[in-house]
């Protein structure tokens, strides 16, 4: 099993969820992205591995597991997503774009975190 295999399946832990939650929480400066947007409650960086042409990932700075497990008091760092999209696609000037959130086997991290791309889907 290469690297990042590995690292994707070790996400899906117990250990992983907490690893992955508190880097976003607590560490997420020391993260090797490129950036597009940050402030206290986000971080947003294209996407290490592209699924579109264009392609960002926009991830809350608290332990969100998925949509389903959100509090009120989190509601703030859903609004400073789509704060954080009017930006981006403003500053990219882009056209036309979507915005998803993967949810249940299809997040492959549990930790809440937003898809924002643009262009023709990579195979």
């Amino acid at each position: 099993m290469n690297l990042g295999k590995f690292l994707f399946s070790m996400a899906k832990t117990q250990i992983g969820d907490y690893i992955v939650g508190t880097t976003f929480e607590s560490l997420s400066s020391a993260l090797p992205v490129k950036r597009l947007y940050e402030n206290d409650k986000l971080v947003a960086f294209w996407h290490p591995k592209p699924f579109w042409e264009q392609h960002v990932l926009i991830v809350p700075k608290k332990k969100i597991k998925n949509i389903i497990s959100l509090q009120e008091s989190d509601m703030v760092y859903v609004s400073e997503v789509f704060k954080a999209v009017k930006v981006i696609v403003e500053q990219l000037n882009w056209k036309e774009y979507t915005l998803l959130v993967n949810g249940g086997d299809r997040q492959e991290v549990n930790q809440m975190h937003f898809h924002l791309c643009t262009g023709k889907e990579l195979n």
